[in-house]
């Protein structure tokens, strides 16, 4: 591994530096069922997100110079990646404002690239630069938003807006809810559509879930006790049942069902309450902080 990142896997802060990985804040959660069947994790713990860590390193290069670039595997069935990949492919969308660690916040418009970067992401918190990465994905097409690998995802909606495009996909991570805002506000001024994207979302404390309840287009649940209770009164569909997918507007329903066009196993689609809790296990324990209690006792 090349360079000093901190990134979160279940809600544990893990420090990548000088080639080591340390988990200095354990898991929020015990089980993920997304990567119970991924990569046959049981029980989470600090070894359970390091061996994930490491396998990632081993078989795509990730956090190294030699990470793969383009891909055209789907890993889960409703993954972001799989979803802004189609939807790139399919003409629905002119690019995507995604972030890779060694790289920062960059914008793309070939889908195996985005399928390739965001297949096996884990929540980066910080990232420093991997110039030999970021060079590679120059030359695959990609725009960087600078040379230090920073991470803004609303000046990266302003670049691509800057480079003529009109509609983008923008990936948002639950510590950065408030971003959303700022970029759907952004978006107005520009004349252009974004469609937000709220992703590891299990630490979403307080008032960020509400803030990405009402702004972004698909969210993700993972495990925060707060959106599982919150989320489904404006969803307008979900894809999934151990990590909901929820389509929180028309353009992220869409871009949700136009995904399982692509999907040539068998589907069952029907009219339900969201989330359904009864079709499947599920993230345990939902995580609910200090800060998010209030809320929830509110309903």
């Amino acid at each position: 591994m090349e360079g000093m990142h901190e990134i979160e896997i279940c809600g544990a802060r893990i420090l990548i530096d000088k080639g080591r990985a340390e988990v200095v804040d354990p898991p929020k959660i015990s089980h993920c069922p997304m990567r119970s069947r991924v990569y046959g994790t049981g029980d989470e713990d600090a070894a359970s997100v390091l061996t994930t860590l490491m396998k990632n390193v081993d078989e795509y290069g990730m956090f190294t110079s030699e990470r793969l670039l383009r891909t055209e595997d789907r890993t889960v069935t409703f993954g972001a990646s799989e979803m802004v990949s189609d939807a790139l492919r399919d003409g629905l969308l002119d690019c995507a404002v995604t972030v890779c660690e060694g790289a920062g916040t960059f914008i793309s418009s070939d889908p195996q690239v985005v399928q390739a970067v965001g297949a096996h992401m884990t929540g980066i918190l910080s990232t420093s630069p991997i110039p030999a990465l970021q060079e590679r994905l120059r030359q695959e097409g990609c725009t960087l938003l600078d040379d230090n690998a920073s991470i803004d995802q609303s000046a990266g909606v302003e670049k691509a807006a800057s480079m003529g495009h009109r509609r983008i996909a923008v990936t948002v991570m639950g510590k950065d809810s408030f971003t959303a805002q700022t970029i759907k506000e952004k978006s107005k001024e520009l004349g252009i559509e974004t469609l937000l994207i709220g992703v590891h979302t299990t630490a979403v404390c307080g008032f960020t879930a509400e803030i990405m309840v009402h702004y972004c287009d698909i969210l993700f649940l993972c495990a925060s006790a707060q959106l599982w209770k919150k989320a489904g009164a404006r969803a307008k569909v979900q894809m999934g049942t151990g990590i909901p997918v929820l389509g929180m507007s028309d353009a992220g329903k869409r871009l949700i069902l136009n995904r399982a066009m692509n999907i040539t196993d068998p589907m069952l689609i029907m009219k339900s309450r969201i989330p359904r809790e009864d079709l499947g296990e599920r993230p345990r324990p939902l995580y609910q902080p200090e800060c998010a209690s209030d809320l929830l006792g509110q309903e």
